[in-house]
């Protein structure tokens, strides 16, 4: 049950997409909303069956009232309603039919304006495929086109007969010139193509702008042509349409389609819709010879059931050169209007009826010269056997008339038939003239024989006589243009033919290249299956060559387990003879010592936990991206492991050949070996979501601790899982090292996904059969037997803390905190329950590639990228810092994990934060940059935007190296902003962000501050009362006069009035709301893992409580509004009342201004 969507045919194949439905989610983007719109169901004639395929890609938001046509096996949509609000976009995508894949074409930002019910069409001209786009109606646009109509409706929409066009093959939109009678602003009409190959269209009906501010239907009829860029227009008047009966009645939300025939010219048949009343139109028109000049309309009877409807699908369907099949799909099946909670609201009822849903109308072209029904198939008629009887006949000649089409008549010959149909006419025309001129001379004879008079009779034969003469000399002239016309048409008919024998030789030789390179594709086939078993053979045969040093490997590492856990033994016993010290607390000395001398590197975080019990545990670090899993029956049940933990942005690290960092680096240590491994789950930075099988191309990489020699040598790991769904990869350890997640960057030409996942089930299968073998101590190969005590010594630079917290047992929480410096939330550390949970396969190290000749004619055959680098996600920060008499903004990106987001925090403490985006790069770009000359949608009178480097660009090589020994700091670009004292108050200034995937702009917001920021030198002095001047109002500073114990009263007595508004408020939206306020640290985590609007405001005035300026209090409401009104709705205005409310109190009881921005 759907409405507002389109039904395109490609071959034997409906393809039915989006649409409102019923149980579309009222968002603008969600999970639920991307499962319904990446599905597409296909409807086969044949069969009279709906099946539904899965799409790739990303498809498009407007999924209501979306413009669509075809164009071979590609559909393309524009625009359309988003499904909530006054939500509408502009952007055009086309789906590729074969490879069920949706592609971007553009967004048409600045050209189009977003909007829905519009119409588009595919015509051809200037020997390309053009998109023409007409009308709609939706937001308000960013450029006017000044040769069309913009008409703002009371609603606050936007009415346009706004016009594009869009180079097919070019991929580039051109805004038209435009010529005759051009259309008003409309909307739901029709348009169509009314040429088999040509540059004509027909547009009907609709709802146009009345009045400047309203809308009434229509019913004009337009024919318009485009040439060169230029669209002109022809309207139809009343009386230019000859009808059985009176001039079509006005509709909109009706349905069109184009037949053709054998020897006819294309037909508009015309199905539903709504009048002006808002009732049903329950009729079927045809408007026929639409490509002659001489319309005409006629009804043809169909039933109630087929016409009854509006905002529905019509498809035509040529079964045979006679008989053409009309597939209606879908629609409403009444509107009307009713009182909601004292509100008039429009109520619409979906065709629910299952014989209604898709009908089929099967119209055939009689011998009379005129299209009739011949049958009207419902949903039962379609499941019988009579239905498939009926496709199979025509099924059997459609195939060979299908092949047959390039031999209907093309726009020149159609112009050449017409002539001939003129010639036609004259010759009937002379002919009649003929017919009345010997009926004239009969008529005149008879007067003469009447009459009795000689001298009369005389004169009248006389007369008779030059008549008859006049008579004869015209007929003789029109019997001599009557040849030459006979002998014209002739001519003419003889040039058809022959034209039309060069068609049909040419589709022969085409038939026949066509054959002789399909012999060619297949010997290419069979040669390239021929190298790709050879290819086969040789990766089994480097697979056993694999196995068997495999094994040795498996003899070696058992035997160095054994040595290993004899020297565990020994220092066992050692510590045990030596010292006592941490056995008071029931766990040995602690693991952090063994990380000290971790030399060039820098430390995001220091963190110890403790592991107590036998029970399965989970250690959440998800504040710096590290999650870790303890297994059952690790540790007996009376012991306490203490868990030391390094985050680390960067250092002398080396990674493998062809590999990119996409983590944080980790490094894990151990008080006392557990008897299971540790699960490392570590969050990286590559979107899996955006490309199949990227997950195979991620790799664990690790590095011995104690290093003799820097750089630290990184080695790939076997084993891990990385999950298409899920920001995290995992896997298994047991020995301390460097943890980190590396991509491939490229492939061999010759790889395929398929090797790769064999090769993985096959290594999978031998780790299983080696778990008993190498008796889980597979981890210390990697070390390649460096691995011994720590060095003395301390690393210092970031403080450390110690606390349990974040580690969470199977039934029961158990214990203590050590200690804890510093000021480190402690809500990020969450303490989750671990239950059922898979174990990954135990992996092996391996080495990184050597420089070797192998590794040589591997590099040299690199020429596939496997898409890591390209799908690697980046996040872009803002950050206000008062200085002085300006604002200093600093923009800064790293790649998208917490660790290096918290690392960059930190440095800059003192600063406002703003909201942070997610992007990433475009694969032409090696930068990203700030735009300042975008054209701007507020005022910014009297400020000054200056970036403090031109071009303003972050290159993606300095993002990437962030964390390297020579690249300590992230990179950035500041911008100084100055106000000076008669500027706008406000300044909104938007800077769009070139070089990324998706469109971004940067909003920056300042505004005037009322009193100056103190000065820290002598405020009598000249240069601070120069400053002064610069943002300051006048008047007495509010920071120096405010109560703002009274102040916050205040607040807190409007916020209670507000309470029961606030708290009725959709719950669906809780959590979105609590994402917003914990981005700007206004509630903790438990809150946002639980929302509710009691518990949101709670935090809001606990927070309050401990503000005790002005600015921190201003600042304060200010965040808790911002947060409401992005999640928008009624949330928005909500937080615009809340705000408008808190102002006008603040003015009434203490006399000041309270700055806040409650704009939405």
């Amino acid at each position: 049950m759907r409405t507002e969507h389109k039904a395109p045919v490609i071959g034997e194949s409906l393809y039915l997409w989006a649409g409102n439905q019923i149980d579309l989610p009222a968002d603008h983007d969600s999970l639920q909303k991307r499962e319904l719109t990446s599905t597409v169901d296909v409807y086969q004639l044949s069969t009279a069956d709906w099946s539904s395929h899965l799409t790739r890609g990303t498809p498009p938001l407007g999924v209501a009232g979306y413009s669509c046509t075809t164009s071979h096996s590609n559909i393309y949509y524009f625009g359309g309603w988003c499904g909530h609000d006054d939500c509408y976009h502009n952007t055009l995508n086309v789906l590729n039919t074969i490879k069920m894949q949706w592609t971007l074409c553009s967004n048409a930002e600045q050209l189009l304006m977003k909007k829905g019910y519009a119409g588009m069409v595919l015509l051809e001209f200037d020997a390309a495929e053009y998109l023409v786009i007409i009308g709609g109606y939706g937001s308000a646009p960013t450029v006017y086109h000044p040769q069309f109509q913009y008409d703002q409706l009371n609603d606050g929409r936007v009415h346009t007969n706004e016009q594009l066009l869009y180079n097919v093959s070019t991929k580039q939109f051109i805004v038209p010139s435009v010529s005759g009678q051009c259309c008003l602003p409309t909307d739901t009409f029709i348009i169509e193509k009314i040429t088999t190959a040509g540059n004509r269209g027909i547009m009907f009906g609709g709802l146009v702008t009345v009045n400047d501010h309203e809308t009434a239907v229509t019913n004009s009829v337009y024919i318009f042509s485009v040439t060169h860029n230029i669209i002109n227009w022809e309207i139809l008047k009343p009386g230019a349409i000859p009808s059985e009966g009176l001039w079509p009645v006005e509709r909109c939300d009706h349905a069109s389609a184009i037949i053709n025939g054998d020897y006819t010219s294309p037909t508009l048949v015309v199905i539903g819709g709504r009048d002006n009343k808002n009732q049903l139109v329950n009729e079927c028109l045809l408007f026929d010879s639409i490509t002659t000049g001489q319309c005409s309309c006629r009804k043809i009877p169909l039933p109630e059931s087929v016409t009854g409807r509006y905002s529905h699908s019509l498809t035509a369907v040529t079964m045979s050169p006679h008989c053409v099949w009309l597939v209606i799909l879908g629609g409403f099946e009444k509107f009307e209007w009713e009182k909601v909670r004292g509100r008039v609201k429009p109520i619409v009822t979906f065709i629910t009826d299952s014989n209604r849903l898709i009908m089929i109308i099967e119209l055939i072209y009689s011998e009379a010269g005129e299209w009739i029904v011949q049958a009207v198939l419902d949903g039962n008629n379609l499941t019988s056997k009579n239905y498939q009887e009926k496709y199979q006949s025509y099924s059997k000649t459609r195939t060979w008339w299908m092949e047959q089409l390039i031999e209907y008549p093309t726009e020149k010959e159609m112009k050449l038939q017409r002539y001939i149909q003129s010639l036609h006419q004259e010759l009937q025309v002379a002919h009649q003239s003929k017919v009345s001129l010997q009926e004239a001379l009969v008529e005149a004879n008879k007067q003469v024989k009447g009459n009795d008079s000689n001298d009369i009779m005389g004169s009248v034969l006389e007369e008779m006589r030059q008549e008859q003469e006049k008579l004869i000399e015209e007929k003789q002239i029109i019997t001599e243009d009557y040849e030459k016309l006979k002998l014209k048409v002739a001519d003419m008919e003889e040039e058809y033919l022959k034209e039309k024998q060069i068609i049909i030789d040419g589709n022969q030789n085409l038939k026949t290249d066509i054959s002789e390179k399909d012999k060619v594709i297949a010997k290419l086939t069979s040669q390239a299956e021929e190298q790709s078993q050879n290819e086969k053979q040789i990766i089994t045969d480097l697979r056993a060559k694999v196995s068997d040093n495999e094994l040795y490997t498996t003899k070696l590492m058992k035997e160095k387990s054994q040595l290993q856990e004899r020297v565990t033994s020994l220092e066992e016993q050692s510590i045990k003879e030596t010292s006592s010290i941490g056995l008071q607390f029931n766990y040995p000395i602690p693991s952090m010592d063994k990380l000290d001398f971790l030399s060039d590197v820098q430390v995001a975080e220091r963190k110890q936990f403790l592991i107590q019990g036998d029970k399965p545990q989970k250690i959440n670090w998800k504040k710096f991206g590290l999650r870790i899993r303890v297994q059952k029956k690790s540790l007996l049940s009376s012991e306490t492991v203490e868990a030391a933990v390094v985050a680390l942005v960067g250092g002398e690290f080396q990674f493998p050949p062809n590999t990119v960092l996409v983590s944080a680096v980790y490094a894990v240590s151990l008080s006392k070996p557990l008897l299971k491994r540790l699960i490392l789950e570590i969050q990286h930075c590559v979107d899996l979501t955006r490309q199949t099988g990227l997950s195979h191309h991620l790799k664990f990489a690790i590095a011995p601790v104690s290093t003799p020699s820097l750089p630290y040598q990184f080695s790939i790991v076997k084993g891990g899982e990385f999950k298409p769904d899920s920001w995290y990869g995992s896997i298994q350890r047991k020995e301390f090292c460097l943890v980190a997640i590396v991509g491939e960057k490229r492939l061999p030409k010759s790889s395929t996904i398929g090797d790769e996942s064999e090769e993985e089930e096959e290594e999978q299968a031998e780790e299983e059969t080696e778990e008993e073998v190498e008796d889980g101590n597979s981890d210390s190969s990697s070390d390649n037997g460096k691995t011994k005590g720590p060095p003395g010594g301390s690393s210092g630079g970031q403080g450390e803390s110690t606390s349990n917290e974040g580690v969470e047992e199977e039934g029961e929480t158990g214990g203590e905190p050590l200690h804890e410096e510093g000021n480190e939330e402690q809500d990020n550390e969450r303490v989750e329950e671990s239950k059922d949970h898979k174990e990954p396969q135990h992996e092996e190290a391996t080495a990184p590639i050597p420089c070797t000749e192998i590794s040589s004619n591997f590099n040299g055959e690199m020429v596939v990228s496997t898409g890591v680098v390209e799908n690697m996600t980046y996040a872009g920060q803002v950050y206000y810092e008062e200085k002085r008499t300006k604002e200093l903004v600093t923009f800064t990106a790293a790649k998208k994990l917490s660790a290096l987001i918290e690392f960059i925090e930190k440095k800059h403490l003192q600063a406002k934060i703003d909201q942070h985006i997610y992007f990433s790069f475009n694969s032409s770009y090696s930068y990203i940059e700030l735009k300042f000359d975008a054209p701007q949608d507020e005022p910014f009178t009297g400020w000054s935007i200056k970036p403090h480097l031109k071009p303003c660009r972050l290159r993606r090589c300095d993002i990437d190296n962030f964390g390297d020994a020579n690249y300590p700091v992230p990179p950035s670009c500041l911008i100084s902003i100055y106000g000076s004292p008669g500027a706008v108050p406000s300044l909104h200034y938007s800077v769009p962000l070139v070089g990324v995937v998706d469109p971004v702009t940067l909003l920056i917001h300042c505004s005037l501050r009322t009193a100056p920021p103190r000065p820290s030198i002598n405020p009598n002095s000249s240069t601070a009362s120069n400053e002064s001047a610069v943002l300051s109002t006048g008047g007495a500073s509010p920071l120096d006069t405010v109560d703002v114990n009274k102040l916050k009263k205040v607040i807190n007595d409007v916020l209670v009035s507000h309470y029961a508004a606030l708290t009725s408020l959709p719950k669906k939206a809780h959590s979105e709301l609590a994402n917003q306020l914990y981005t700007v640290h206004m509630i903790n985590t438990a809150v946002r893992q639980a929302p509710s609007m009691e518990e949101c405001i709670d935090e809001f005035k606990a927070s309050l409580s401990f503000k005790r300026k002005l600015p921190q209090v201003q600042e304060h409401c200010q965040k808790f509004l911002d947060s409401f009104i992005a999640v928008r709705g009624s949330y928005a205005h909500a937080a615009i009342a809340l705000g408008e409310d808190w102002i006008r109190a603040i003015k009434n009881e203490l006399g000041f201004d309270f700055i806040i921005d409650v704009d939405a």
